[in-house]
């Protein structure tokens, strides 16, 4: 059994639980445990702030995280801006960016992702209030931009080409 398997049968039993019962301490925390990764995974493209020891062609899609081209154009990272990434990540200095009261205490950790069938450097953010983190994400019109805004700086700091992000919970 996978891990995703595992956390859609406990998640189950968690809310059957939750109907028959209703809510509890004991209840409360084992969603918080169950939900413990819960946060957004992000995936990033080159850094422009890498050095580069071959010139390769940078067009206005390469350059603009904004603009969505097509997964095959788009440059991908190497180790160098793996490396680059994990001592950005390591120094806590970005780690602010994600800061936001109600979702509790923030950490950043480095995670390899796949993106569009390639694997690339990536950050999981996970705050100590995982439930706070979801409901907002289902009850706050404004989840999803202060997301982006959140991303974006983070991208921006550390000069990446691209990013796309989402929410994950195991």
């Amino acid at each position: 059994m996978d891990k995703y398997e595992q956390f859609e049968i406990e998640q189950r039993a968690l809310m059957r639980a939750l109907e028959t019962d209703g809510p509890s301490e004991a209840l409360a925390a084992r969603l918080k445990a169950l939900y413990r990764d819960a946060g957004v995974v992000v995936a990033l493209g080159p850094s422009n702030a890498v050095p580069r020891d071959e010139e390769r062609p940078i067009d206005e899609a390469d350059v603009d995280p904004d603009s969505d081209p097509s997964p095959d154009a788009m440059p991908m990272a190497d180790d160098r801006d793996m490396d680059y990434y994990i001592r950005a990540l390591d120094s806590g200095a970005l780690t602010p960016i994600f800061a936001h009261a109600p979702w509790g205490e923030v950490s950043l950790r480095y995670e390899a992702l796949v993106m569009d069938d390639k694997v690339c450097p990536g950050f999981r953010a996970v705050w100590s209030e995982p439930l706070a983190f979801l409901a907002d994400g289902k009850a706050d019109e404004g989840f999803n931009a202060r997301i982006e805004n959140m991303v974006g700086a983070f991208g921006r700091m550390v000069s990446a080409e691209w990013w796309r992000w989402q929410v994950r919970v195991v």
